[in-house]
């Protein structure tokens, strides 16, 4: 997981709260211009915006409109913007991954026995998940059936239409979207962030740098530092949300959408680097169901870090180590001889 490390002093808010069935923080500094308000009034409007966004995305609410969505027998439903926005945001990043990333995946999801909001009680320590019954490490390929290209968002309209059966599960990019819709509730102040679960969107009119932490993929690994100005940093892990099933096999959230079924694909984790949270988050899903043959070339244009089964960690694009170059000098220089 990505986590911001403690406040400038410049920041005079500094917020936290538990909402969307995760840790979220605020970050924000000095107004930039009169009209922005009080530093204390934006947080208060990020807070507010963050409430509505659970109030209307949730799955696991049953008054929610994406419950209401999934279960209204209409292949056309109406549908509030930040509905639509939210979808387009889930099919867009499914585009990105060629379906690797896919919001259809619901039935999967709560068949794997992920149906309620997360408790830390139900989660497995990663190393014995690991070492337990579980399928083959491998890459995760795309559903052949695609049913996330069948979704349609008319903002004209007002309306999403999906064939009948087809459920939407906007988990995959949820945080990110939520963070990137905060960020422009920001945009007049010098300095901002804002930590949904570990999607960590920066920016600021003052371009200040902040330090964001990547926990270790396992108990007892070593915390990674990246350093950004203005963008995002996103983690997908397993180790957040893994379980042991009845039958003492290891499940996770983050499935294999060939198979319906968790994706080992050679990592536990991997972190992106990128302009917006949503993408971050996407790059970061990308790059671990590819596995570590696939997860350098997805990463390498911002920049991430991924961690393998066995806890070796590979730094890639902007965050790889520099080559140390050591030049041997001789001990004495030779006589060059009469002149």
């Amino acid at each position: 997981m990505a986590t911001m490390t403690d406040a400038p002093s410049s920041d005079l808010v500094d917020r936290s709260l538990t909402l969307m069935g995760t840790h979220i923080r605020i970050l924000v500094g000095a107004p930039a211009v009169e009209s922005a308000g009080s530093a204390e009034e934006a947080a208060d409007r990020v807070e507010a915006f963050l409430n509505e966004y659970n109030e209307v995305m949730s799955r696991f609410r049953p008054d929610s409109e994406l419950t209401k969505l999934n279960a209204d027998p209409r292949e056309e439903v109406p549908a509030s913007e930040l509905m639509r926005s939210a979808v387009r945001a889930a099919l867009a990043a499914a585009e990105q991954s060629n379906g690797l990333v896919d919001p259809t995946l619901l039935d999967d999801l709560e068949d794997a026995g992920y149906r309620e909001h997360w408790t830390e009680e139900r989660r497995l320590p990663l190393r014995e998940a690991l070492s337990g019954e579980r399928p083959q490490s491998a890459p995760a390929s795309p559903a052949e059936a695609s049913r996330w290209r069948e979704i349609e968002v008319d903002d004209e309209a007002g309306v999403i239409r999906r064939p009948l059966g087809v459920r939407i599960d906007t988990g995959g990019t949820g945080k990110g979207h939520a963070a990137d819709l905060s960020g422009e509730l920001l945009s007049g102040f010098t300095s901002w962030a804002v930590d949904c679960g570990g999607d960590v969107r920066i920016g600021g009119t003052a371009g200040l740098e902040r330090e964001v932490q990547v926990v270790g993929a396992f108990e007892d690994s070593q915390i990674e530092t990246i350093t950004v100005r203005d963008g995002a940093v996103a983690t997908s892990g397993l180790s957040s949300r893994i379980w042991r099933e009845q039958d003492g096999s290891s499940s996770h959230h983050l499935l294999d959408p060939a198979t319906g079924r968790s994706a080992f694909s050679g990592l536990v984790a991997a972190t992106a680097i990128a302009p917006t949270a949503v993408e971050a988050e996407t790059l970061a899903k990308i790059a671990l169901l590819q596995g570590p043959s696939g997860a350098r070339p997805t990463l390498a244009r911002y920049g991430g870090i991924t961690v393998s089964e066995d806890g070796s960690v590979d730094r890639i694009g902007r965050l790889e180590p520099a080559p140390r170059v050591k030049i041997t000098l001789p001990t004495s220089i030779p006589s060059k001889g009469p002149q």
